[in-house]
């Protein structure tokens, strides 16, 4: 699904999946070349859902990041 239909889906923002992005913590499954448009999956909602849990427990975006990297 496109990045608005995922904001919507989320609650989040557009500008909160554009930041999040650029930051590395959620990276669209796909960009379109030509376009730019960011494209989001399945893994791209289950991923959100552990940022959202994370951030509803008022972790840090770096925290949330280093948690979400980690192997355990």
């Amino acid at each position: 699904m496109q990045i608005k239909e995922f904001a919507e889906f989320t609650g989040v923002s557009v500008r909160t999946l554009h930041y999040y992005d650029e930051i590395g913590l959620l990276k669209p499954a796909y960009v379109d070349q030509y376009t730019g448009y960011r494209y989001y999956d399945e893994n791209s909602t289950h991923r959100m859902q552990e940022i959202l849990f994370y951030r509803e427990l008022d972790f840090s975006l770096k925290n949330i990041g280093d948690i979400l990297s980690s192997p355990n």
